[in-house]
């Protein structure tokens, strides 16, 4: 006998969300709301917002995407230099600094404070200068698998 689960409201809303970003271009939250609302979902844009993030969802050329899962051995980092004592700056290929910056947040490596991302580039706070050697070696071991 299986059992069926209904989906929570929250699960339904991002699942919504992911086929909308899959099936047309999407460049706001604010667009990105009234699309919902077209199929019925009623959301804040706080809650939007969450979605967003916990979907890991990406701006690339001024719409939303959904990144690559498993940036894992992917070429997507090109450089990584110390910026005074306190700052790496993380050099991607074009439209993945977001993928990059939201790999980095969640790995929670040592020392990281935190990440800003533009297009091909990834400023990331830590909070002392020693473990920035360190830190290089593990942001290559976890994009280069080395």
């Amino acid at each position: 006998m299986r059992l069926r689960v209904k989906p929570t409201k929250k699960q339904s809303r991002q699942d919504m969300i992911m086929r909308l970003i899959k099936e047309q271009r999407v460049e706001t939250q604010d667009d990105l709301q009234k699309l919902l609302i077209r199929h019925n979902f009623k959301v804040t844009q706080s809650s939007l917002s969450r979605d967003i993030t916990e979907l890991g969802l990406v701006k690339q050329h001024g719409a939303y995407v959904i990144p690559p899962r498993g940036l894992q051995g992917v070429p997507t980092i090109v450089s990584i230099q110390s910026a005074g004592s306190n700052l790496l700056v993380l050099k991607t290929i074009v439209g993945m600094a977001a993928a990059v910056g939201i790999m980095v947040d969640n790995s929670k490596l040592p020392n990281v404070v935190g990440t800003i991302a533009g297009d091909d580039t990834v400023f990331l706070a830590t909070s002392h200068s020693g473990s920035h050697e360190t830190l290089k070696k593990a942001i290559n071991k976890l994009f280069k698998g080395e």
